[in-house]
Order: C-alpha cells, then structure tokens, then sequence
C-alpha cells in the first residue's frame, strides 16, 4: 500500500511540474526537464507516461477534472437549464485559468511549425469537452427533457454552446487583456446563452 501511495505521489509531481513547465515554455520542453522539475528521474516520468504527448494529454485531462468538467459535472435529475448554466460557468473558469490560457497561447504560436501540438491539444481539451457536452444534450434529448432543432445535432448543438459561453471574458483574456467583468456580470451573460440556446431549439 504504502507502495502506491507513493507512486501516485511521485505521478503527482510530475503532472504538477509538466502542468507548470507546458503552459510557460510550450511543447518544446523535454522529458529531462520535466523529471528535473519534478524532482524525480527519468526513468520513473516514462514509468508513468510512456511519451510526452500522453503526458501533455493528461495535462489537460487533469486540468478538466479540476474544474469538474467531466461526466461527474452533469446532475441528470437537474433541470436542464440550471446545469448548462452551471457546466458553462466552470468552461468559462477553465478558459481563464492561467495555466490553461498559456497553454492555449502556446498551442496557436507553434501550430504552423508544429501542427502535431495544435492536434493534441485539440483532441486532448476541446474536443473532449464537446463531446462531454454533446453526450449529456443527447441524453437529455432521447429523455425527453431537451429538444434539438431538426437540423441540429448534439455535437453539433453542443459546439455551438461552447463557442457562445467564450464570452467576452476568455475572448480577451486570450490578448491577455482583462475584460473587467464581474463575476455576475459573467453569470449574467451564461444564463442568456443558455436561454438563447434552449429558446432557439424549442419545437
């Protein structure tokens, strides 16, 4: 036991230093550096992630998580309306946390000389987030409790939402520019999208 408690505390490490080192530097960090960082060798970074592409993918994956944008976020026996407002207000929290707009930065800066970053930071946080969406929408559509447009579909649906719940607020803090928006100033303008969105899909 204690054994694999000290296992996930050495993989612990090494999330928190390759979280760090991915959103100021960008890919082009190395796995030494990594393991420096982490306080922990080289050989024991690969015991838990057999490449740097599944660490930066876990990255993301752990970044989600953390801001509960995973199938746990979604109260099914919630009004639809209360938890899309409430799925979009975590997005939103995502998009401006510091480590995960750097790391968007970085992506877009390399993705002519190194499209393979852009591919897996797209598979890795967007899409995975649209698809987290569109399975909860399509859940709620053969429940009965949501209607989609007939010429919608859930992913469809849910990419729509996602580009809308951007805001202003992760819009300019991309340029790393502050919006001065208040928090229910935020709030305000998620619930409008959600009602936006569930108006313009009634039948």
């Amino acid at each position: 036991m204690t054994k694999i408690i000290k296992s996930e505390q050495k993989k612990s490490q090494i999330l928190a230093a390759a979280s760090e080192l991915f959103s100021q530097y960008g890919y082009k960090i190395n796995m030494d550096q990594i393991a420096k960082a982490a306080n922990v060798s080289k050989q024991t970074v690969y015991s838990h992630f057999k490449n740097k592409d599944e660490l930066f993918e876990t990255c993301m994956q752990t970044r989600c998580i953390e801001r509960e944008l995973s199938p746990s976020a979604f109260d099914m026996d919630a009004p639809v309306a209360e938890e899309l407002v409430k799925f979009g207000m975590k997005f939103q929290n995502l998009l401006l946390d510091e480590q995960a707009r750097q790391t968007f930065q970085n992506a877009v800066s390399q993705a002519n000389t190194h499209p393979e970053i852009a591919a897996v930071y797209l598979q890795s946080g967007p899409q995975k987030t649209t698809n987290l969406l569109a399975e909860y929408l399509k859940d709620k559509v053969n429940s009965g409790d949501f209607n989609l447009s007939v010429s919608s579909s859930p992913r469809i649906a849910a990419m729509q939402l996602l580009l809308m719940f951007h805001g202003k607020s992760a819009y300019w803090g991309f340029f790393g520019q502050d919006s001065q928006e208040s928090d229910e100033d935020r709030l305000n303008y998620i619930q409008e999208c959600v009602a936006l969105f569930i108006n313009g899909n009634r039948s």
